[in-house]
């Protein structure tokens, strides 16, 4: 095994779950996280458009395919631990090979386990900084089918276990039939920064590994502008359901960006930090692996963590409308990937056989609309268009619905004061703003999903396309999703909490982050209070 340094060693023993250690502290602390959602965006290699394979994200639910550190603030929620944190964390997806079909490996707890080290030794980091506003990086490289040397220390240790046998190796392991305690891979960021911006075209480029502790002196010659916390990751899998479908040297598990090898997998990071909440955390916040609450003072102070019940809850609607695997196996992976198993790096294929490139991200709208390729600080567009079948996201439980109460709420009196436009004319008449509605979760409070999405998206052409279909109710939401139907379910009136300008007319009010601006023709809604109870229907779902 390679000579390691001591974070290494700490965090192989955490992650391999190896003989207890006794509780010390230390200036790192861990949260968990679940998925935000699972598609094919990257804002960072592709900004604008569809990525080339699909993630698992995590963090903040205003995750979209364009980003900056403003729209990590307009998260309404976040799925890891702590409230204050709404960045983005994604990495590729795993599927499972077998008979032409590739089966989307379930993700298990605790998925995705999130590390935070900034001290030397037992000590703070004088030369920690918190991360920069607009500040993105990478870890790995997709296109690695073999060790190039750039997984040891220092570098990104990646690693891959099998817990049960214990098997641990730098690419997927082989030589086991069965993980009964899980499937998970781990790595670190980088975290000495040159001072310039991520470039999609050079991902790697701004940043180093430290090779040593010695805060900002142990980063190298250029890279020393600051040292940021390191962020380790640890991706969990459930691969129990597999047992029994392949041998001790068969290769089954492939990455979703057609790595069969391990080699290729990557992480990436988008900071969504509340100002100020990690650097005063990284001064006294020492709770090591001693299992100690982050809600103290010398943390992240009192709410700042969330239940697990509020974490599982924050999700968001995938923006790509294609099937992905959550409703069983596919044919190929999505995008054009084809199994490329190395060992030399891989090629973009000239030819995707079917399968769909990155490209433009594909709009829902009543003519067929995309959004305009662009090229922005992270690189340019790829400007390939995508053609993607419409699919229904699923979820890991069927709600069955209980007997309901309605609730009508009258037009408000004069019209409502808080949306714009007040109303909009169309074929049926004339729409009036209803005002703010909350949208629940499981199910939506209006239609099961957007009925569009995209840069065209205002209240006033909203309204007309539900017009056009015989919808009773429109909702925009979170400044660019337009919602049609004929009943609003477990909603509620929340005045003051639609703020989000229209991405296709600025001078209108398109909802709010998981709120819904909504019209009817006589400006009253009647909301179903409905109770749901859950019947699991499958296991190979997006977990929540």
């Amino acid at each position: 095994m390679r000579s390691t340094s001591f974070h290494a060693q700490a965090i192989a023993c955490l992650a391999a779950l190896a003989a207890p250690v006794s509780a010390q502290r230390d200036y790192y602390f861990t949260f968990g996280s679940g998925s935000l959602v699972q598609e094919r965006l990257d804002p960072l290699i592709n900004p604008g458009g569809v990525s080339g394979h699909v993630h698992s994200v995590v963090g903040g639910n205003a995750f979209s395919a364009t980003m900056d550190f403003g729209t990590t603030q307009s998260s309404s929620c976040t799925s890891v631990d702590i409230i204050p944190d709404k960045s983005n964390y994604w990495m590729p997806n795993l599927y499972f090979h077998k008979n032409g079909k590739f089966t989307l490996v379930p993700e298990r707890s605790p998925k995705h386990k999130i590390y935070y080290k900034y001290g030397d030794g037992g000590r703070p980091g004088a030369d920690r900084s918190e991360f920069p506003k607009n500040f993105r990086m990478m870890a790995g490289n997709a296109n690695l089918r073999s060790d190039d040397g750039s997984m040891g220390s220092p570098g990104s240790q990646l690693e891959w276990f099998c817990h049960g046998p214990q098997l641990k190796t730098t690419g997927i392991p082989k030589g086991f039939t069965s993980c009964p305690d899980g499937l998970a891979v781990a790595m670190r960021f980088p975290s000495c920064w040159s001072g310039r911006d991520f470039d999609a075209s050079q991902p790697l480029a701004h940043m180093s590994y430290p090779t040593n502790q010695g805060g900002i002196a142990g980063c190298p010659e250029g890279f020393n502008k600051a040292r940021f916390p390191e962020i380790f990751i640890e991706y969990w899998l459930d691969v129990s359901q597999f047992d029994g479908q392949y041998g001790a040297n068969d290769s089954p598990f492939v990455l979703s960006n057609g790595d069969p090898t391990g080699y290729g997998f990557h992480m990436d990071f988008l900071n969504g930090w509340q100002e100020g909440v990690l650097a005063r955390a990284m001064k006294t916040c020492n709770p090591g692996n001693t299992g100690d609450n982050l809600d103290t003072p010398q943390c992240f102070g009192a709410g700042s963590i969330q239940s697990g019940n509020a974490k599982d809850a924050c999700r968001k609607q995938s923006s790509i409308n294609e099937e992905i695997g959550l409703n069983g196996p596919l044919s190929q992976l999505p995008g054009c990937n084809p199994i490329q198993a190395g060992p030399g790096l891989a090629t973009k294929p000239t030819n995707c056989a079917g399968g769909v490139a990155a490209g433009p991200v594909s709009v829902r709208a009543p003519s067929s609309t995309t959004i305009a390729s662009t090229t922005s600080a992270a690189g340019p567009v790829d400007t390939q268009p995508a053609s993607v079948a419409p699919v229904t996201q699923t979820t890991s439980a069927k709600a069955e619905p209980s007997p309901t109460n309605t609730e009508t709420i009258p037009p408000p009196s004069g019209g409502s004061s808080e949306l714009s436009p007040p109303s909009v004319n169309s074929t049926s008449g004339v729409w009036k703003a209803a005002g703010c509605f909350l949208d629940a979760l499981n199910p939506r409070s209006l239609g099961k999903q957007p009925e569009w999405w995209g840069q065209s998206i205002s209240s006033s052409n909203c309204v007309e396309h539900c017009d056009s279909i015989h919808a009773k109710y429109a909702g925009t939401e979170n400044g660019g999703q337009c919602f049609c139907g004929n009943e609003i379910v477990n909603s509620a009136s929340h005045p003051g909490k639609c703020t989000s300008k229209c991405v296709g007319d600025s001078s209108e009010i398109c909802g709010g982050p998981g709120h819904l601006s909504i019209y009817s023709l006589d400006g009253s809604v009647s909301i179903k209070k409905r109770r749901t109870h859950h019947r699991h229907i499958r296991h190979l779902l997006i977990s929540s």
